[in-house]
C-alpha cells in the first residue's frame, strides 16, 4: 500500500498494478518491442504485485523484510492459470528480491532461480525475449510507484530496440498527477486514465474511494 506524501489518501498495490498495466498496454513496439503476446503480457503487468492481494495495507517502507519476502514468495509461485503470465509476475518479483543483501533474502532468491527454467519452459518463450519484455515492466512499475507516493521524483530505465540496442527512457513525476517521458514509448500521443485510492483515515475496513487522474505526456521535445 502506499500512503500519498501530499495528502490523507493511500493507494493499494492493485492500483498501482493496473496503472503499470495501462502504461504497458499502450507501449509502442516500434519503440522497443514487447516481444512476448502482448495480451498475455499486460495481463501480467495488472498482476505483477498479486501476493497482496486486493486492499492491502502493508505500507511501503513500513512493512518488515520477514513479511516483504513472505509476500513475493506468494507473488512468485505459479497458479497454472497462464504459464506467460506466471512468467511475467515472476520475472519482477525475482527483480524485486534479488536487491536484497540480507541472508533471507538469499535464500528466497535462491529458491527462485531453481524454479526460474521450468517457469521459462511452461511460457515457451525465450529467456532473451522474457527478459526484454521485464526491462519494459520495471519501467511501467517504477512510474506508477512514483505516482502513488504523490511526490515529485524522478528516475529512468533501460529497454532494448528491435535490434537489441539499449535506449535509456526517462520519467519524471510532478506529485499531483503528471507524468512526462523522453523518449517517448507509448503509441498513443498521450495517456490519460484514473487510479482509484482510498481515503486514509479507517482505510482498508472502511473504502472511501478517491478517484486519481493521472496524465502521461511526453517531455517537450521528446523523440521516439
Amino acid at each position: 500500500m502506499f500512503r500519498s506524501r501530499r495528502r490523507e489518501v493511500v493507494f493499494p498495490q492493485a492500483e498501482h498494478a493496473r496503472f503499470a498495466a495501462a502504461i504497458a498496454s499502450a507501449w509502442s513496439d516500434a519503440f522497443a518491442p514487447v516481444r512476448l503476446p502482448r495480451e498475455r503480457f499486460v495481463h501480467g503487468v495488472a498482476l505483477h504485485d498479486r501476493g497482496y492481494g486486493e486492499h492491502d495495507a502493508d505500507e511501503i517502507g513500513k512493512v518488515s523484510r520477514e513479511r516483504w519476502l513472505a509476500i513475493q514468495e506468494r507473488g512468485f509461485a505459479a497458479t497454472g492459470e497462464d504459464p506467460l503470465v506466471d512468467l511475467v509476475v515472476a520475472l519482477h518479483v525475482r527483480r524485486l528480491v534479488s536487491s536484497g543483501e540480507d541472508e533471507p533474502s538469499r535464500r528466497v532468491l535462491d529458491a527462485m532461480d531453481e524454479a526460474f527454467p521450468r517457469l521459462v519452459r511452461a511460457a515457451g518463450v525465450s529467456p532473451e525475449d522474457a527478459g526484454a519484455a521485464d526491462r519494459i515492466t520495471d519501467l511501467c512499475d517504477r512510474v506508477s510507484f512514483d505516482f502513488c507516493l504523490e511526490a515529485p521524483d524522478a528516475g529512468e530505465v533501460e529497454v532494448l530496440r528491435a535490434d537489441g540496442s539499449p535506449v535509456t527512457v526517462s520519467y519524471s513525476v510532478d506529485g499531483p498527477g503528471t507524468v512526462m517521458l523522453d523518449p517517448w514509448p507509448l503509441e498513443p500521443p498521450a495517456l490519460a486514465g484514473t487510479v482509484l485510492g482510498y481515503a486514509s483515515g479507517a482505510y482498508p475496513d472502511v473504502l472511501e474511494p478517491v478517484p486519481t487522474p493521472f496524465s502521461v505526456q511526453p517531455t517537450a521535445g521528446a523523440r521516439r
